[in-house]
């Protein structure tokens, strides 16, 4: 889980449309399963982070893993 961890941190997030919404500054996981639960999004300075339906949590937007459409060079979100 760690190496997976550090090879993603960095990546750009984008949306359905591939427009970027930001960067890939965190991952949290269910304490219980040891599972990805969401990930924690720097979003771009021209975005209206109130205008998403994801909240914002220290700075960060938290999109939980079930908006989550793939990870590959960038990461992919559902929507």
């Amino acid at each position: 889980m760690a190496v997976f961890a550090r090879e993603i941190i960095g990546r750009n997030v984008i949306d359905s449309h591939s427009v970027l919404l930001g960067t890939l500054q965190d991952i949290t996981f269910d304490k219980q399963s040891g599972s990805l639960s969401s990930i924690r999004v720097k979003v771009e300075a021209d975005i209206d982070p109130t205008a998403l339906p994801w909240e914002m949590d220290d700075g960060l937007m938290r999109i939980p893993v079930e908006e989550i459409a793939r990870i590959a060079s960038r990461i992919h979100l559902k929507r």
